[in-house]
């Protein structure tokens, strides 16, 4: 189903649910792009996982929908207990929940406010 013309494009949260380590953030709020999320400082969506890859997955927006692509990561990447290392991007949906090491994030979608 397409969008409406004028219609905000969906905004994806991610909310870190639970983490045996310390996080600086966690919550992010991702305009329709593309994201790199992992260990690595550089990342847009840093996880300081000693179990996340420096390259772990990436996120990106396509066609009005969000998605997740595991990069190759040595311990995989699980969205709703399903393990896709290795497969074609996963199409996230609200209430999608990702595994990333020991880390669970969930997903929501937001709409972008006037204000910004």
């Amino acid at each position: 189903m397409s969008e409406a013309k004028g219609e905000k494009p969906k905004l994806l949260k991610l909310t870190v649910v639970k983490s045996n380590f310390f996080m600086p953030q966690n919550q992010w709020v991702l305009e329709p792009g593309e994201y790199i999320l992992g260990r690595y400082p550089t990342n847009d969506i840093v996880i300081p996982d000693p179990y996340v890859s420096r390259r772990h997955a990436r996120i990106f927006f396509k066609d009005g929908e969000w998605y997740i692509e595991d990069l190759g990561s040595t311990n995989g990447t699980l969205v709703n207990n399903e393990d896709i290392k290795g497969k074609e991007p996963v199409k996230l949906e609200d209430g999608s929940e990702i595994v990333v090491g020991l880390t669970i994030l969930a997903v929501s979608f937001v709409e972008k406010t006037e204000e910004e």
